[in-house]
């Protein structure tokens, strides 16, 4: 049997998984990054349906571990504003980033544009990669968690790290429960070209059971995000290239004129899912495998990317000769996690529970709020800081 020791062990090669095994490779600490399947990605033209919105402290803390320098920078597109509609209120809410004082509100990325950088730079780093092996057993010791995997290598740390998704295995394996919400929705993801021009903005548009984004890109395209009921997603996924876009024009007030369908579209189940604790015996769960929440607010990869780095900050702290998988430590990062993971769960459950209501009296609770904030310049940058953290 194959023995290597190390110091963390992580699990997955997602973007928070690859960011992880960056970060603390340039911690100094020595690595292993166990994945199914080799991570390779190779850039294509065409716009990647799937894209991500990333606060400006994101792109910042990206750039400080040396991935933003491998990203394309053509192929991002930066948002200034954010117009957000219901289906009561005549104005929307607008948030600027002058409101906020900021240079903008955050940039839109794709998935293939990013995962490329991240592997590029962990290329770059002294990171053990152990590939085509699936996890087959977890163990703890006194001192140290074990992880047996089937190619018939025992991988020995002081630390594992869960960053293998909604579905762990890792999770599963520690025995740690989730709470779970299931919207009974579904997400619509495409790219459409737009005849006017989308300025920057990001829009979005609230109606009960149903939340249609439209986000800004390059060369003007849009990426869509349209949230709806499962049952009218699989309607709209019937549909054809031209009724779609007919279909999002009308739910868009044809705000950005004419729509052309842009490449494959693609669609995905919506559900809360958080874990009872982040933490285990020398585990600590980050990513999708800690949480998942409603893509309304944007923040799914910004919350995953902040676990790394408010796990970052805790190990920065300690000693060589520190057990970085002591359980003083572990309940740090728990603590750390606990209120921003709580916050978001609570932030997009309640937005969609609200915009979900038909009730008179709360539809107009919901226009008078709207109506107010646009009027209350320190609200609304308080609403712009929470966006852009």
């Amino acid at each position: 049997m194959n023995q290597i020791h190390a110091e963390i062990i992580i699990v997955g090669a997602g973007l928070v998984g690859l960011a992880a095994a960056i970060a603390f490779a340039q911690q100094g600490k020595k690595v292993v990054l166990v994945v199914e399947k080799k991570p390779t990605i190779k850039l294509k033209k065409t716009w990647d349906a799937r894209v991500y919105a990333l606060t400006p402290v994101t792109e910042h803390w990206l750039a400080n571990i040396g991935v933003w320098a491998h990203v394309d920078a053509s192929r991002v597109n930066s948002i200034s504003a954010m117009h957000l509609f219901n289906d009561v209120s005549e104005r929307p809410l607008v948030l600027r980033d002058e409101d906020a004082n900021l240079p903008k509100l955050g940039v839109i990325i794709e998935n293939q544009n990013l995962m490329h950088a991240l592997l590029m730079q962990l290329n770059a780093l002294n990171v053990t990669l152990i590939t085509d092996a699936s996890c087959e057993k977890l163990q703890h010791g006194t001192d140290e968690v074990s992880l047996h995997v089937k190619d018939s290598t025992l991988i020995t740390a002081k630390l594992i790290i869960a960053a293998d998704g909604v579905n762990s295995w890792l999770r599963a394996a520690a025995n740690i429960a989730v709470k779970q919400k299931d919207y009974k929705q579904t997400a619509i993801v495409a790219n459409f070209k737009a005849q006017k021009n989308h300025q920057h903005i990001a829009r979005q548009w609230f109606a009960p059971h149903d939340i249609l984004a439209l986000l800004p890109m390059p060369d003007g395209v849009v990426s869509m995000v349209w949230s709806v009921s499962t049952e009218k997603a699989d309607e709209l996924l019937l549909l054809s290239d031209d009724e779609l876009a007919q279909k999002v024009l009308a739910q868009s007030k044809s705000m950005l004129g004419d729509l052309s369908l842009v490449g494959a579209t693609q669609h995905f189940a919506l559900k809360q899912q958080t874990a009872v604790n982040l933490v285990g015996k020398r585990i600590v769960l980050m990513g999708d495998a800690a949480h998942q929440i409603h893509p309304m607010a944007g923040q799914g990869v910004n919350l995953g990317f902040r676990d790394v780095m408010d796990m970052l900050a805790i190990t920065t702290k300690l000693s060589a000769m520190h057990d970085i998988g002591d359980g003083n430590v572990l309940r740090q990062y728990a603590r750390a996690r606990a209120a921003d993971v709580a916050i978001m769960n609570c932030l997009t459950t309640a937005l969609n529970d609200l915009f979900a209501q038909e009730n008179g009296l709360l539809k107009k609770l919901s226009r008078w709020g709207f109506k107010q904030l646009n009027h209350q310049p320190s609200l609304k940058k308080l609403l712009i800081q929470l966006a852009a953290a």
